[in-house]
């Protein structure tokens, strides 16, 4: 009998061991969490804000488009032409401008492109939606027919050295006389 109780004592001792998570394949009442990575966000995809094909620019002409954005983001550029003899320069400026006020230093300049290679191509961090005015300058010597168009992408950062107003200005705008065209 003695030996009955003694197996019986070893078997509730195991039993109690095995309930109490002691390695007995029983489950623990309170698991160890396991800590799940947060995904990043998923940029916003770049949105076309402005474009326009085959538009005819003769010298001495500025044209001009006046768009506005719907968010913060890099506006990015880009302005081709079809003859290499010719030379265009782009701005970018605050605010729905025309050319009258350009020409009278009343509009806000952002950003420009004014090499002599194509395409010419222009980049502003915009913090806030906008509205904005890109300008288009045939500084000649011939007719032309060009196409641009604006890419606003999300942006990485809150500011940028291209952003800020003073980054980009033009060293100048042609004082002599020029003729304004708006693209239809």
């Amino acid at each position: 009998m003695r030996g009955k109780l003694k197996f019986f004592g070893l078997v509730v001792v195991a039993g109690v061991a095995a309930g109490c998570g002691g390695g007995g394949g029983g489950s623990s009442t309170s698991p160890n969490p396991v800590a799940t990575p947060t995904p990043a966000p998923t940029p916003l995809p770049p949105l076309v804000v402005a474009e326009r094909t085959g538009w005819a620019l003769p010298p001495d002409y500025i044209g001009w488009l006046p768009f506005p954005t719907s968010r913060a983001g890099i506006l990015e550029a880009t302005v081709d032409w079809t003859s290499e003899k010719n030379d265009l320069n782009v701005y970018l400026v605050k605010g729905d401008c025309n050319y009258d006020q350009l020409y009278a230093g009343q509009c806000q300049t952002l950003a420009s492109a004014e090499t002599n290679s194509k395409p010419e191509k222009l980049r502003y961090d915009s913090t806030q939606a906008s509205t904005f005015t890109i300008f288009v300058d045939n500084v000649g010597p011939g007719d032309e027919s060009l196409s641009f168009q604006v890419v606003l992408s999300a942006s990485l950062s809150s500011s940028s050295a291209e952003g800020s107003p003073d980054a980009a200005v033009p060293s100048e705008l042609r004082q002599s006389p020029r003729r304004g065209a708006v693209f239809p």
